[in-house]
């Protein structure tokens, strides 16, 4: 009997304990329905300083896949995803966000394409919750990167994604690095890529910790940036 595929789902969070309430009982009720991979949930503490920690220990302490990391300061998704990368080893990666905007429903979809063994998954919302504003910058971010790569995809964009691991580097992330991951997957050989459409929900609990207008003003030079190190061999 071959042995079971290791799937991580990763979860940064800072100050998400009214969404992670909602959240991780949902994701844990998938993970003990399916018995074809072995899974970890990792939790990663972003220096909270509501309930966030007390939410992930009452669910730590009932499941053993659950796993969690607690930075001493907050650093952001970038470095959280990062140190997951170094100590954390698996044959695939799925990333969500703790906001509780992606309906983790779209996991089982996920795990039926690991099945059909794609490089790259991700999820594109067809109906979205934000602003005119938001929604225009994440369309013009996609044309660019189709005009700079020539790989015709539907986004490049997602906050649910699955990783083969064996395309995604650890070393030389940082500022916002995480929101181009699948291109640094790309890059390093991830073919076999899969996207569907999921639904956008609502941010119910919080506020978002990207601020709108920085996001407007510094999306370009960021991503021209990373483009430059990616080209560089930063990420290979």
């Amino acid at each position: 009997m071959p042995e079971k595929k290791k799937i991580d789902i990763v979860i940064p969070a800072h100050n998400e304990d009214q969404n992670l309430n909602f959240l991780l009982p949902k994701i844990i009720k998938i993970i003990k329905s399916n018995k074809f991979y072995k899974f970890r949930l990792i939790l990663i503490d972003d220096k909270s300083t509501d309930n966030t920690s007390f939410i992930i220990n009452k669910y730590l302490k009932k499941n053993n896949f659950v796993k969690l990391i607690i930075n001493k300061k907050k650093s952001g998704q970038t470095f959280c995803y990062q140190k997951y990368l170094t100590n954390f080893k698996s044959d695939y990666f799925i990333r969500i966000d703790g906001d509780n905007q992606d309906n983790p429903k779209y996991l089982k979809k996920i795990l039926k394409f690991i099945k059909s063994d794609f490089d790259l998954i991700m999820g594109r919302r067809t109906i979205r919750k934000h602003s005119v504003y938001m929604i225009l910058l994440t369309y013009l971010y996609d044309y660019l990167i189709f005009f700079l790569i020539k790989k015709k995809l539907k986004t490049y964009s997602s906050s649910l994604v699955c990783f083969k691991r064996d395309f995604l580097s650890k070393k030389n992330l940082k500022f916002n690095d995480h929101r181009y991951f699948p291109l640094i997957s790309i890059n390093n050989g991830a073919s076999k890529i899969k996207i569907f459409d999921t639904i956008h929900q609502k941010r119910k609990f919080g506020t978002s910790k990207y601020k709108q207008i920085n996001k407007v003003f510094n999306a370009l030079p960021e991503f021209l940036l990373f483009f430059y190190r990616l080209k560089r061999g930063d990420f290979n």
